[in-house]
């Protein structure tokens, strides 16, 4: 027989363990992903930096140039003051291996070389963009005692016309020095391409002959998305075929690149190691959710479940009609049986509690015919003490007389709509003026508003015909007087009580609002369910009778409340149309 015990340990170790492991998956993959992530933003650091420090050493040299430029053309100044200048220029800045001035038809007029008869250079590359207003820039070559060199040309303008060009050849040992002097990691180099894909710079000694073979590098992906503007991140196999990572940062005012490349078994040399620890420890808690599952599982699970039977079996005493049936080989088996021997208990005690509730019920229907009759026991003393202080007055007694006989109606009416709560209340409906009856039904309350200080206000829309309704009066009276009561109760520190009216369209709307103590917002959800009642007393009957009345007139009933507040009926009936004849006109 497979013990539950078992299903519980191997269920709990599975729960376990395939939650971690996924974790521990993600953890490594998250982990590894942040790391390369890392690694690239930190090469690629360095080589905008790199590229930034190499763009502007040739930038402030053609700044220079220009500088040559304005000075030259100064007014009065003699030939021999002029070559003074430029060779100041290039004693102060060293990178200026010749400086050399043309006029506008190329001829040189000035240079800084100590040897050689002036030259005609207006065929040469240098010439042309120069003397077109450009600014010119060659390709960087090396120099037979191995110095890249460049040329670079700039207009020279007289009274704002071009009158010639100044040109500089530029020693470019610093930017070797610059691309020499990056290392990442103890791999990692430097290299700078030009804008044809020529390789000017390399970081490696060993690669140096590589320039002056002027290796072209544009078949590579990562050049030629330098070469385009983007600074971007590659994993690819180098010229010498060893997969590297490669940083490309442009430099685009000399429309070069300068390229990072550090060999990815250096560069992702500690993501590894990472991985390894992060493995290590993944199968270290494995482990221990491996013997802490087992050991959890049995001491944690099946022992309970062991103490719950025996538990059910001291406490089972009876048996249920329908008795349990688990067929499963496992303690479970056993569960059943003690939940059979206890359900024949239930089944006593389950009769015991519907004799507790009958007798419960019936006391709070007493307690609710209390409720729901002392407003018109109220009603008849009051009549009565009316009558015994004017016994000589006839229209008193008619009028009290009458009070008295509605109560006593409205009493004998009460006990058949107990008798037949949930059959359909007969109705007898008749046109009547809304505003009358909530007028008249306010007037039986004032004395007892009086005593519980609470102010009885009224918004009443006035209309020509009054606000009509076809209505059973004795019910939609015993509504309104529910309410009323239910507000005045709720308000035993006093308060006021708001009766409005209005016409909207083909309806009469009428709101019942107290600011009482409010209903909370759990049992707002059931308070026209029967047998629900916010008080210490009474039957709950009172509004869910109210809203039989109401729905049983084709109307509506709803309600809002806050606790601490106050609450507010809602209800809503359809309009009789005024040029309808009302009941009593047709009558007559």
């Amino acid at each position: 027989m497979q013990r539950l015990s078992t299903k519980l340990i191997i269920l709990l170790i599975l729960a376990a363990l395939v939650p971690l492991g996924l974790y521990g998956l993600l953890s490594i993959w998250t982990s590894r992903k942040a790391q390369y992530q890392s690694v690239s933003q930190g090469n690629q650091r360095v080589a905008v930096r790199a590229a930034d420090q190499t763009q502007l050493h040739v930038n402030n040299s053609l700044s220079i140039l220009k500088a040559i430029a304005e000075n030259i053309n100064r007014v009065g100044l003699e030939g021999w003051q002029q070559e003074a200048i430029i060779k100041n220029y290039v004693i102060n800045f060293p990178e200026f291996q010749e400086v050399y001035i043309t006029d506008r038809r190329g001829q040189v007029v000035l240079t800084t070389r100590l040897t050689g008869e002036p030259a005609n250079i207006s065929q040469e590359a240098v010439f042309q963009p120069a003397i077109s207003g450009r600014v010119y820039r060659s390709e960087v070559v090396v120099s037979p005692d191995f110095i890249p060199v460049m040329t670079i040309a700039v207009p020279l303008r007289r009274l704002n016309q071009i009158d010639g060009i100044v040109a500089a050849r530029l020693n470019l040992m610093h930017m070797w020095n610059l691309v020499d002097s990056i290392r990442i990691g103890q791999r990692g180099y430097a290299l700078v391409v030009s804008g044809s894909g020529t390789l000017i710079a390399h970081g490696q000694n060993a690669a140096k002959p590589r320039i002056l073979q002027q290796e072209n590098l544009k078949g590579s992906a990562i050049v030629r998305a330098g070469l385009a503007g983007q600074t971007t991140t590659m994993v690819y196999r180098n010229s010498e075929g060893q997969q590297v990572l490669g940083v490309a940062a442009p430099i685009p005012s000399l429309n070069w690149v300068l390229l990072i490349e550090q060999p990815t078994a250096e560069a992702y040399q500690a993501v590894r190691r990472m991985t390894y620890q992060l493995i290590a420890l993944v199968i270290a808690c494995l482990i221990i959710m491996l013997v802490l599952g087992y050991w959890g599982g049995k001491e944690q699970i099946v022992k309970p479940i062991q103490y719950l039977i025996g538990m059910t079996q001291r406490i089972a005493q009876g048996d249920l009609g329908q008795q349990v049936t688990i067929t499963t080989a496992t303690e479970f088996n056993q569960l059943g049986r003690a939940f059979n021997q206890m359900s024949e208990r239930l089944l006593e005690l389950q009769e015991e509690i519907r004799r507790n509730e009958r007798t419960v019920t019936f006391g709070r229907i007493a307690a609710g015919l209390v409720h729901d009759l002392r407003q018109p026991i109220s009603s008849i003393r009051r009549s009565s003490r009316m009558l015994l202080r004017f016994p000589d007055d006839p229209a008193q007694h008619e009028t009290l007389s009458k009070a008295l006989e509605r109560e006593f109606d409205n009493i004998k009416r009460f006990f058949a709509d107990l008798q037949n709560l949930t059959h359909p209340i007969p109705l007898k409906p008749i046109d009547l003026d809304i505003n009358q009856t909530i007028v008249g039904v306010l007037e039986g309350f004032q004395e007892e508003a009086a005593q519980g200080q609470v102010r009885l206000l009224t918004r009443l829309q006035e209309a020509p015909d009054g606000l009509r309704i076809r209505a059973d009066s004795f019910a939609l009276e015993r509504v309104f007087k529910n309410l009323i009561l239910n507000a005045i109760q709720a308000m035993p520190e006093g308060g006021d009580l708001e009766v409005m009216t209005a016409s909207r369209a083909d309806r009469v709307e009428l709101q019942i609002k107290d600011t009482g103590c409010g209903i909370a917002p759990e049992q707002l959800k059931n308070i026209f369910t029967d047998y629900t009642t916010t008080k210490k007393k009474g039957l709950g009957l009172g509004l869910a009778i109210s809203k039989k009345i109401v729905e049983e007139h084709q109307g509506t009933i709803t309600v809002e409340s806050e606790p601490g507040k106050g609450t507010c009926f809602k209800l809503s009936f359809a309009q009789v149309d005024p040029s309808r004849p009302s009941d009593k006109q047709m009558t007559a």
